[in-house]
Parts: C-alpha cells; sequence; structure tokens
C-alpha cells in the first residue's frame, strides 16, 4: 500500500516518549509499504534529520511551522467554534503542503499523528481513508490536566472553554475517521464512553528497544536507595507529578529511609523543577544524553502520575532494564502489569510512600520485580513486533476492491455465500478485528432511529443482506445483490469451515442452557472444531453488563471467530464498542441463530425462505413477541422503499 504519514513534528533524535512511539510505528509501516513521511519542523528545527527518515521513507518533506499567538477569551476565541488548542496548529502553508503530496501520488491511506492534524481532512480530502493515530486522547489529558495541573482561575476558565468545544470536535473527527489507534485499553474505554461508540478502533500498545534498554546485570548501583523520576520537564502531567511527590510523599519516604537518594531526570526543567534540587539528596539533572546511566544507577522508578493520557514509556523502558516500578494506577494505566508482581501501585500519598519503601528496604522484592518486569517486556513491548502488527493490519482496512450498493442509506456488500465466507477467511488471516453484521429489514428500521446502529453498518467491514425482500428492493433498484446471505445459513458453513482450517470459535450470549445444548450440538456435528469456549452473560442492559469478565473469558480463550447471541441492536453494538479490545479477528450477531443451534427452534422450511415467507413461519412460532416488531417493520420498509423507488430515476425492470 501506498501511505502519507503526516506528524506535527519530527520524531528524532528520540528524547520524547511520543517521538520513540511515532518513529518506530513509522519504521514498522515502511518495512511492509511505501510510506512518505510530511512532518512539520517548528520553527525550523531538526532539519538536519531528513537523512535519517530517507534511509526507509520513500520521500520525505519537512515543513517549517510557526504557532500563532494564543488569542484571547474574548472577543476571539469565544466566538470561534474550533478548539483552540486545535486552531493552533491550522496553518495554510501546511495545508497547501498536503494539497500538494495528494495530487503528486494516488494514495490508499493518510495517517495522521494526533486529531490537530486531523482537522486538514475534514472538508477536504474526504475520499481517502483516514487513520488517526493518538499518542494520548485530547479530551481525556485536557480534562485530568484541568483538574490536576492549572492552579488561576483564569486558566480554568479557559481550559474549560476549549474542552467543552473539544467534545464536539472530537465526534467530529469520530465521525471522519476510518480507524483511530489507541495506546492502551483504558484509552478505548474512554473513547467508547465519551466520544464515539462506532468510530473503528485499534489499540496499538507502547513499546520498547529491547537492544538499547537491555538489562546489564553488572548495573554499577549506587550503594546508597536512589529513586529515579525520568521524563520532559515542560509537559504538564510530570510537572503535577513532581509537585505531588514532594509536597505529600517524599517527607515519608525520606523518614524511614534517611540515606535517601532522588534523581530527577529529564529536559526542560524550568525553575520550579530545579527549585528542588536545594533539598537534601536531591539532583536535577536537566537533560541529559543518554537516561540509561541514570536507571542502572537507581534502585527504583518512581511514576507518580495523576494526569493520564501520555505514552508511559519510562515504565517500559525501566522493566526492560530490570528496573522496578512504582507507580500511580493512571501512570500505568493500559500496560496490564499486576500489582505486587510485575509493578507496584498506588494511588494516594502514604500507600505511595509505604510501597516506595517496601522496595527500597526489600532486595527480595526488588528481585522479583525485575525478573518478572524483564520478562513483560520482552513478551508484550518489543516495538519491532508491534510495529509489524499495525503494517499487518492495514491491508484489512483498505478496501479499494469493496463492491457496495446502497439502499435505504444502508450500505451493503455485494457478495453470495461463497464469497462471505472467502472475505471471512482473509478477516482471520489478517488478524485484524472486524465485525460483520448480518442486516435484515428489522435491523434498517431500527437504524432509522437509532444513529448508532446505523453508524455500526455504515462502518462494519462486511455487511450482509439477511432478507428476500431486501433482495428484491436491490433488483427493483438496478443494484441487484446476488443472494440472501442469512446468518442462520451462513454459520453451518462457517463452523465446517472453521473445522478445516483448525480456527477456535467462542460462542457468547443465549439463555444459559440454550447455549450449553447448542455447544454441545455443534461439538457432536463438527467432533474436529476447536470450540474455545463458550459464556452466557447475566441478563442485562448493554451498559449494566460485566464486560470485564465477558472480555477476560474471551481472551483467555484467545478464539479467532467470535459469535455473539444477544439480539439486534445489542450484539452489534457490543461488537462495536468491545471486539477491538477483545483482540478477536472476526466478531459476527446471530441472534436467534442459537435457538436453531440447540434444537429448540425449527427454521422454515426452504420453499419458504427462498419465498421471503421465513417472517410468516416465525410469527406463527412466536404471535405474542413478534406481532407488533413485524407490523412495525413492513409498515416503515414499505414507505422507505417506495420513497427510494420513486427517487431512483431508472429503476431496472424485475426479471
Amino acid at each position: 500500500m501506498n501511505i502519507l504519514v503526516i506528524y506535527p513534528y519530527i520524531p528524532f533524535p528520540l528524547d520524547r516518549g511520543t517521538f520513540q512511539r511515532t518513529f518506530h510505528l513509522l519504521l514498522g509501516l515502511a518495512e511492509r509499504h511505501t510510506v512518505d513521511l510530511l512532518a512539520l519542523s517548528e520553527n525550523g528545527e531538526r532539519l538536519e534529520h531528513q537523512p535519517v527518515f530517507e534511509s526507509f521513507c520513500r520521500e520525505v518533506r519537512f515543513v517549517p511551522f510557526s504557532h500563532p499567538k494564543w488569542k484571547k477569551l474574548f472577543p476571539q476565541r469565544f466566538f470561534q467554534p474550533k478548539p483552540s488548542t486545535i486552531e493552533h496548529w491550522n496553518c495554510e502553508e501546511v495545508a497547501n503542503s498536503i494539497r500538494e503530496q495528494l495530487r503528486r501520488y494516488d494514495y490508499d491511506a493518510v495517517h495522521v499523528c494526533d486529531i490537530v492534524l486531523a482537522q486538514y481532512f475534514l472538508t477536504e480530502h474526504k475520499d481517502i481513508p483516514l487513520t488517526v493515530d493518538r499518542s494520548r486522547v485530547d479530551l481525556q489529558y485536557q480534562t485530568q490536566q484541568t483538574r490536576f495541573g492549572i492552579r488561576s482561575w483564569k486558566g480554568k476558565l479557559l481550559a474549560l472553554e476549549n474542552i467543552a468545544k473539544l467534545w464536539f470536535y472530537e465526534k467530529r473527527v469520530a465521525r471522519r475517521s476510518q480507524r483511530q489507534v489507541l495506546c492502551g485499553p483504558d484509552d478505548h474505554r474512554f473513547v467508547r464512553r465519551f466520544i464515539s461508540r462506532s468510530v473503528p478502533l485499534q489499540v496499538v500498545p507502547n513499546g520498547v528497544d529491547l537492544d538499547y534498554f537491555r538489562h546489564d546485570p553488572h548495573n554499577n548501583t549506587d550503594l546508597s536507595p536512589t529513586i529515579v523520576f525520568c521524563g520532559a520537564m515542560d509537559y504538564m502531567p510530570n510537572i503535577d507529578a513532581i509537585r505531588w511527590y514532594f509536597s505529600e510523599i517524599h517527607q515519608h519516604i525520606a523518614k524511614a529511609i534517611p540515606e535517601l537518594k532522588v534523581l530527577i531526570v529529564g529536559r526542560e526543567a524550568g525553575p520550579e523543577i530545579r527549585e528542588y534540587s536545594k533539598v537534601e539528596g536531591v539532583t536535577v539533572t536537566g537533560g541529559v544524553p543518554d537516561v540509561r546511566p541514570y536507571y542502572r544507577r537507581s534502585w527504583i522508578q518512581i511514576v507518580p502520575l495523576r494526569i493520564g493520557g501520555g505514552t508511559r514509556l519510562k515504565i517500559i523502558e525501566s522493566l526492560s532494564m530490570g528496573l522496578p516500578v512504582v507507580s500511580t494506577s493512571i501512570g500505568a494505566q493500559g500496560l496490564n502489569l499486576k500489582d505486587g508482581t510485575d509493578i507496584l501501585l498506588a494511588d494516594d500519598a502514604g500507600a505511595f510512600a509505604a510501597k516506595v519503601v517496601d522496595a527500597l528496604s526489600s532486595e527480595i522484592l526488588r528481585g522479583n520485580l525485575q525478573t518478572n518486569g524483564i520478562r513483560q517486556a520482552h513478551e508484550h513491548f518489543a516495538w519491532k513486533s508491534i510495529g509489524k502488527d499495525l503494517a499487518n493490519s492495514y491491508p484489512a482496512m483498505s478496501t479499494p476492491n469493496r463492491d457496495r450498493v446502497r439502499m435505504l442509506d444502508i450500505p451493503f456488500d455485494r457478495v453470495s455465500l461463497e464469497g462471505t465466507l472467502a472475505r471471512i477467511s482473509e478477516m482471520v488471516e489478517s488478524r485484524q478485528p472486524s465485525q460483520i453484521a448480518t442486516a435484515n429489514v428489522d435491523f434498517l428500521v431500527q437504524s432509522r432511529r437509532d444513529p448508532e446502529l446505523r453508524e455500526i453498518l455504515e462502518n462494519a467491514p462486511l455487511v450482509l443482506c439477511d432478507g428476500t425482500p431486501l433482495v428484491w428492493l436491490s433488483r427493483l433498484l438496478g443494484k441487484a445483490l446476488p443472494e440472501r446471505v442469512a446468518g442462520s445459513d451462513m454459520t453451518p458453513h462457517l463452523l465446517a469451515l472453521a473445522e478445516r482450517k483448525g480456527w477456535r470459535v467462542f460462542f457468547l450470549g443465549g439463555k444459559e442452557q440454550v447455549l450449553e445444548q447448542a455447544v454441545e450440538n455443534v461439538g457432536n456435528h463438527y467432533p474436529r472444531l476447536e470450540i474455545a469456549g463458550s459464556y452466557s452473560p447475566a441478563f442485562a442492559p448493554l451498559e449494566d453488563m460485566d464486560q470485564d469478565e465477558i472480555l477476560r473469558r474471551i481472551e483467555f480463550a484467545s478464539p479467532d471467530i467470535l459469535l455473539t447471541f444477544f439480539g439486534c441492536p445489542k450484539q452489534e453494538k457490543w461488537l462495536s464498542r468491545h471486539l477491538a479490545t477483545s483482540g478477536v479477528p472476526v466478531g459476527i450477531g446471530l441472534g436467534a441463530t442459537v435457538d436453531f443451534l440447540a434444537g429448540n427452534r425449527k427454521r422454515a422450511p426452504r420453499w419458504m425462505r427462498r419465498s421471503g415467507l421465513e417472517w410468516v413461519f416465525r410469527l406463527l412460532q412466536e404471535p405474542r413477541r413478534l406481532f407488533q416488531r413485524y407490523a412495525t417493520d413492513l409498515s416503515v420498509f414499505v414507505a422507505a422503499a417506495w420513497t427510494e423507488l420513486r427517487r431512483n430515476s431508472n429503476p431496472a425492470r424485475p426479471s
């Protein structure tokens, strides 16, 4: 694929955590795809590093850039709809450079870092797939920064004004994005809860260069108990962390460990940070050419962060070098490290101080944390494998040959049953989580009054036509779909294919006894099928379900295909919100298919299914439950279909 990558800075040298993330992910993309880089050079800085990127990118273009002055709240900012933190990155020269680059080459996708650059694709270039890679979720970060990092009432007022606008801007970017790349599951949960329930999300964790940050068993560790805090000192979360540490934590540790030494390592240390060097035993180094000697000197790294949204690379680097870490939960969020085994976690000042004292006082504890930390780094945080995973996800995202038709403002893929199974095979092989929707008349009716369901159908990688009336309508509109691909008809073929391919299948939802019988019947009929597991959660509204327990079971089972039986639209919304987090390549909502698999409900005869009369058969089975639904669906569908037929200037005659 040809990919244009646009960064709001030149990420070299690797003297910031964000630079390390973006640089290594760029390397990963360039190993598999043809990549051009367009990066902003603030005030003409770092231009000399262009050859570094030319060694692995096809074309590299640095655009000189200067931020405008911050506008006053009244009257300029107040009446401007765009958040000031986004407008601060708006520059006509940047817009022209992007236009020129897109004219020169035919790109399959654009990959921008952070939402400040997404503004250039909201009104222009809307036909090209857009991935937004987020080193932090701005709405989450600014909310936490306002709570902990801003002291003056004027600063808080300006921040709240920006946050209000940012909330709308985030939603607009989500609607435009074909995908957003996040650092961890905590960011994933925040985006799903506060920004968008339907934008495709991919969690790409941060990593470490295992060769560079390598554990040295012959470390020259200081004889005195030494702790280190490492991070850029012009970054508000780090400044707040240092403030909190010295105001509420340090005195407790120093009292218990009189010989304590503290190293504060990081560039751009201002007067406030340098002032802490006057505290006994504290050294403020400022920027250093290499942080590793300070890691090797130290007994532990402290991460007393109260504001999230950063890359948290200091923790991963410490793990790789065998340096134990004491952190707040928010400082280590998204890394899936176990408290007491891989890391020590504490969220109030007293508990944090106690954990630090415990680590400094126990060589055995530090040794265990060191061993487990090194193992975690090698198993989960190698940049090379993380970059490869991101690169491999791009072909699954790209759909240049996708054949789709729109009916009643909903897209349908023009595929047969055979083509559907072939597409599912591609999805499983790509390992990129992909949701499949089987849309019938009821789906379309519900989507007309449910914006979230409509967005899910719009963004799903594969939307199947599960309704004979819809096939008939497509022919009348001159957009003929090849055939009905019903979820209940497809499932036996899919299970047979999974048996042949060795795919692992997980069954989720349905009543407990029904699900157990369905799984037993499937096992008997497909004896070589790898059934990864099944789970029937307690019935509850979607928001009240125990998502952590569901995801824990799925992640433990590690399936290739997830079949869900919650019914529409609950199953579609669940998959949209949680499939990416689960890591399962293919998720399908199949509703009542679990009853057919269990054998406690009969399918309509084949002639009724072919004639579009399956709904009559089901209505006779469950008249009380289905009468009102079918009556509503029929009236809405007929009216909508008639309207669309009248709008169609040249409808095809039925054959």
